[in-house]
């Protein structure tokens, strides 16, 4: 199995080496991040012999966000973190999430880069959280006797197909695993379909609903206002946008312009990448009445359409919000899937989106049936936003829902840490 995969990982690396270098090439910090990324951290971390260490593995940004909780339990239990994160924005979050932590892009899959990286750091567990599964890590970590515990698990309709087509392969990774906490049945359901043992996989929940408790309301909103120097208003904030999004919410926002005075957009880029085009959209349809976060002008407080354009400011940032309309949902150039609505329901604002909600289907499904979000097509979009801001009693609603919701489905870390000890990982023993 090992040589097989490293064949095909190989392989897939040689064809993929240009666009990466052409990447790089633009975005230098990438090019910074391979060194460690093929050699590991170039040096020993130093390791208390009474703290067991235990390793957390994220992707991006929004799984970054998902461990804060957990990580702030494992190091409050006495164990000696280390994070990972593979995406550039995932890295620069949890160096500002985490500035005590040992921090490191995660490792390439390439026999050397695992065998270095594992030297440096010395887990005793592995805890990756969500996605990104890399099997010649894990078969490296399988050959030292490590634990290995894949928490808040889900599993996309395309990454379940995908799967499902070289199941025979998948089966042996995931039952690599000592135990794989999912985060609904559904995504249980999968993973056993894929082949895990069922006696490994559970239900534990989603490690999303966990985040630490938020103020929001008039003095969270003024803090910001006054931070930025923007105008006060109604606001509308469209959080995670793909690319071909901006010109619909923009076209129901001027249509809603006229009808609701004061009313304000905040369009806030799924891909960092994409900050200077989205720049250009808006700043096309409102020459004269846009602003950018990253470059504040004292022109800035007559605009009406903003554009936030800095990193891990969108949650903050819908303390702005009436209404949050969440990205990824509508037809663009995406493929769909939609993206986390819980840091708007946190904060007590109706939600809207598009159908396209694959990735979270038991979310949003959750969410409207509480009451707490609307699901509305591309033609519907213009009045269900005239609706909810002609109805300030029902979007306060809404709001207040969505708070009660996410309150409702907090647990995922302690369920979560029970269900891996069950399973025997060493370190949590401890653990209540």
């Amino acid at each position: 199995m090992r040589t097989f995969y490293a064949v095909i990982y190989c392989l897939a690396f040689v064809l993929a080496a240009p666009y990466w270098l052409i990447r790089g090439l633009i975005n230098r910090r990438y090019l910074k991040t391979l060194k460690a990324r093929f050699l590991g951290p170039g040096r020993v971390i130093p390791k208390s012999p009474d703290k067991p260490r235990v390793w957390i593995w994220t992707l991006s940004l929004g799984e970054v966000l998902s461990a804060r909780e957990l990580v702030r339990v494992l190091t409050e239990n006495g164990c000696d973190v280390v994070v990972t994160a593979t995406t550039l924005s995932g890295l620069s979050q949890a160096r500002t999430t985490w500035p005590t932590l040992p921090i490191f892009p995660s490792p390439l899959d390439f026999e050397l880069s695992t065998r270095r990286f594992l030297d440096f750091i010395e887990p005793d567990a592995l805890l990756l959280v969500e996605t990104d599964i890399w099997p010649g890590i894990l078969l490296e970590l399988e050959r030292r006797q490590i634990p290995k515990y894949l928490v808040s698990a889900r599993l996309s309709p395309r990454s379940f197909k995908n799967y499902k087509r070289i199941s025979f392969f998948w089966s042996k990774v995931l039952n690599l695993f000592q135990a794989i906490a999912a985060q609904t049945s559904e995504d249980r359901e999968k993973f056993i379909a894929l082949g895990a043992d069922p006696d490994k996989v559970g239900v534990a929940g989603n490690l999303k609903f966990d985040q630490p408790a938020v103020e929001t309301g008039q003095e969270q909103k003024d803090a910001i206002l006054q931070e930025t120097g923007w105008p006060d208003g109604r606001w509308l904030v469209a959080g995670s946008v793909h690319m071909g999004e901006e010109s619909l919410i923009m076209a129901s926002f001027q249509e809603m312009r006229a009808k609701h005075e004061n009313l304000r957009l905040l369009i806030a880029p799924r891909d960092r990448h994409k900050f200077g085009l989205t720049w250009r959209l808006i700043h096309e349809v409102f020459p004269h009445e846009s602003a950018r976060r990253s470059e504040p002008k004292p022109t800035d407080k007559d605009a009406v359409v903003f554009l936030l354009d800095t990193l891990g400011d969108l949650a903050r940032f819908y303390a702005l919000a009436e209404v949050a309309l969440i990205g990824k949902s509508w037809p663009g150039s995406h493929e769909g899937g939609g993206h986390n609505p819980l840091e708007a329901a946190a904060r007590g604002k109706a939600v809207l989106s598009g159908s396209r909600v694959s990735n979270f289907k038991w979310m949003y499904r959750a969410l409207n049936q509480a009451g707490a979000a609307k699901i509305v097509e591309k033609a519907e979009l213009t009045a269900a936003l005239d609706q909810l801001l002609s109805q300030p009693g029902l979007t306060l609603e809404m709001g207040r829902k969505g708070m009660e919701f996410v309150s409702s489905h907090r647990g995922a870390v302690n369920e979560t840490l029970k269900f891996v000890s069950s399973k025997g990982m060493p370190v949590l023993r401890s653990l209540d």
